[in-house]
């Protein structure tokens, strides 16, 4: 389905990208968007469609595990949320 909408650029070129493509397209505040000149056309897309898009581009002799791609995906988020916290309540690792 193509839905088209428009938007006049204000004095700094800034546009709004109308609510219901920002809900669809998870575009929160603050989140990057990226923008493409493909073919002469503006692209703009969020960065998970650019990673999509570039998914399985890499060539590697790794062999894809998911699980301990979900394990190490896990520690990160782990480690990230104890550095949130103050130092006396961080667990001694």
């Amino acid at each position: 389905m193509l839905n088209t909408y428009s938007s006049t650029p204000t004095q700094k070129g800034q546009v709004t990208i109308p609510a219901s493509m920002r809900k669809k397209f998870g575009i929160k505040p603050g989140k990057k968007v990226i923008f493409e000149d493909i073919n002469g056309q503006l692209v703009i897309k969020t960065h998970s469609q650019l990673v999509n898009e570039l998914a399985g581009s890499l060539k590697t002799n790794i062999k894809w595990d998911k699980n301990k791609a979900f394990k190490a995906v896990g520690e990160m988020l782990a480690q990230n949320y104890l550095k949130t916290l103050p130092k006396k309540l961080r667990p001694s690792i």
